[in-house]
């Protein structure tokens, strides 16, 4: 490891390890390859390598409202539990209630046997050992796949069916990705079973068909979503995850996340035999995958027709196009939000106008779902806007005042010139700017960041490797960093730019392109042939015989402010 020979600067620590203690670089003293070593790969080959990417009568009418009725409030209550939403079991919690659990018999049996049923399921289950795990993640570094690593986040990571079948609770409830540029709200998700239910109430047959589907389909979504957001890698193991919150948490604490813990279970009871049918024949990849996806389009399409039956040509046509298009986009899209813009759209529209001929139908039924979707809806829109105008979760204490890009309107009031916006959305890089734009012949090599939006000629002279693919492949050409410096350098590259938080898009279960971005900073720490231009990641360092710490730019430290940037210079 090329770190141990160095000599820390003061106050300077190196980065820390990366999987199973190894340093974050990997560079060993030995020289490299030649220059045109650089370049004995197809980078576009490295892109493309992705296996992954792959009627009732008048006697029955109370009972059906009774069951519609409830299956409604059902998908309300279950559409918007947010896994991320119940909190990790507190063991003071659990010491605090062992005398309730003692006096419950029957609880302690079902609890018995449940712990039977996980310690069958460990056994069979065996877990990795350190050489498959270390295996494993070498495969995943020589897959080097971006497409995976940046395209699929947005998908997802489980087995292949369930990948596709969970991918609208996935986008509802932003399990993949969170943001607000992916977020779509809940209504859909809520009113499109409910608008399709309304329109069976007549024929129970085709109303069940639909419930059945939508229960088996919504165990998936929250079964695999419960376990990406609780970082827990085989989904059949969240009913134990579960089961010890429900049994650590008593209900009059948290009754709303106790009474969700408890759905969750019972569905985890749906989604294990279904798991354990498809894996045998699934994983990865598989033959099943698609013929299963067609077959389902093909079974809804005919409900949809036998919905469709009283309506005009003019809106079965659109229906049944939104229907086609929604199809290829969840087949093909890899859960990409603005590829699918028209379904939102006209989602939205086709569920307002069906919806809203009900608000004067003299059916109570249909009335109760107009004045639910008036209500739900009305709180969307406040809920969306107060959660745009507070100062929420992560991004900053002052981030209600993002309502509006203040530099960019004070750019159009003439407040500010071009300097002055590009020093408040990235402070300190307009020297390092006007440094690299002095040198029009110089290559960029770019890691994440959009700062190349303010380069001249960025099309001509910035390479960009967001998922560090070209820097692996360049590391086992070149096995030392100073040789690998100067194959850079003879190659014209003279500015390194590079996104601090690139690791934190990293969605993947072998986490290959944290390992990457690990390397990656390994190579920059106490390079000496690097110059650090810029950054606004602000770090302390304590001076020998002084407790006063001092605050500086630099990109390893003891960190104050994390920063998003640092653009370095190849000497």
């Amino acid at each position: 490891m090329y770190h141990s020979d160095l000599k820390l600067e003061r106050g300077i620590s190196p980065p820390s390890e990366g999987a199973e203690g190894r340093t974050l670089g990997y560079f060993s003293s030995k020289g490299g390859d030649t220059l045109c070593a650089l370049f004995k790969f197809d980078y576009k080959k490295i892109m493309e390598r992705n296996t992954d990417i792959p009627v009732c009568n008048t006697a029955n009418t109370d009972k059906n409202v009774c069951v519609t009725l409830i299956l409604i409030l059902c998908l309300i209550f279950t559409s918007n539990i947010n896994a991320q939403s119940i909190p990790a079991p507190s063991p003071q919690i659990a010491q605090n209630n062992t005398e309730v659990k003692k006096n419950n018999t029957p609880k302690q049996n079902q609890n018995k046997r449940q712990q039977q049923n996980r310690t069958k399921k460990n056994q069979q289950q065996k877990p990795p050992t350190k050489a498959q795990q270390k295996a494993a993640t070498k495969e995943a570094l020589e897959a080097n796949s971006p497409i995976r690593e940046e395209i699929q986040r947005y998908m997802g990571y489980e087995t292949l069916p369930e990948r596709y079948l969970s991918l609208p609770y996935d986008m509802t409830m932003n399990t993949n990705v969170n943001g607000g540029f992916v977020d779509i709200g809940y209504l859909l998700l809520m009113f499109v079973p409910v608008v399709l239910l309304l329109g069976f109430l007549r024929k129970p047959q085709y109303g069940i068909a639909i419930m059945v589907v939508s229960l088996v389909i919504l165990s998936i979504s929250t079964t695999t979503s419960f376990g990406i957001k609780r970082g827990i890698k085989d989904p059949i193991n969240v009913d134990e995850n579960v089961d010890n919150y429900i049994e650590a948490i008593p209900f009059w604490k948290l009754p709303v996340s106790v009474t969700c813990a408890h759905v969750y279970r019972k569905l985890c009871y749906i989604y294990e035999p279904v798991h354990n049918a498809i894996m045998p024949y699934s994983g990865k990849s598989d033959a099943i995958t698609y013929p299963l996806l067609t077959l389902l389009f093909v079974l809804c399409f005919f409900l949809l027709q036998k919905r469709l039956e009283d309506y005009d040509k003019t809106t079965t046509s659109i229906v049944n196009f939104l229907y086609m298009f929604t199809f290829v986009w969840w087949i093909l899209a890899s859960g990409i939000i603005w590829y699918g813009y028209l379904i939102l759209a006209l989602g939205f529209a086709l569920i307002v106008a069906a919806l809203s001929k009900y608000g004067s139908d003299t059916s109570r039924l249909k009335k109760v779902a107009f004045g639910l979707f008036a209500f739900t809806a009305f709180s969307w829109v406040v809920m969306g806007y107060v959660y745009r105008i507070s100062n929420h979760h992560f991004v900053t204490e002052d981030s209600a005042k993002l309502l509006f890009d203040i530099p960019s309107v004070k750019y159009q009031t003439g407040e500010f010139d071009e300097g002055d916006v590009i020093n408040n959305l990235l402070p300190g890089v307009e020297k390092a700017l006007d440094d690299i734009n002095a040198n029009p012949n110089a290559l960029i090599y770019r890691v994440g960041t959009f700062i190349p939006y303010f380069i001249k000629e960025n099309d001509r002279r910035v390479l960009q490797d967001n998922q560090l693919g070209f820097f692996h492949k360049m590391t086992q050409n070149f096995k030392d960093r100073v040789t690998l410096t100067e194959a850079l350098k003879a190659s014209g590259y003279r500015y390194i730019l590079v996104d601090l938080n690139t690791s934190s898009i990293d969605k993947t279960p072998e986490k290959s392109l944290t390992v990457k971005f690990n390397s990656f900073l390994g190579y920059l720490f106490g390079n000496q042939d690097l110059e650090l231009l810029a950054t606004n990641r602000v770090i302390t360092l304590t001076p020998s015989g002084s407790s006063n710490p001092i605050y500086t730019h630099g990109v390893f430290g003891n960190v104050h402010k994390s920063g998003t940037f640092a653009v370095y210079k190849i000497k």
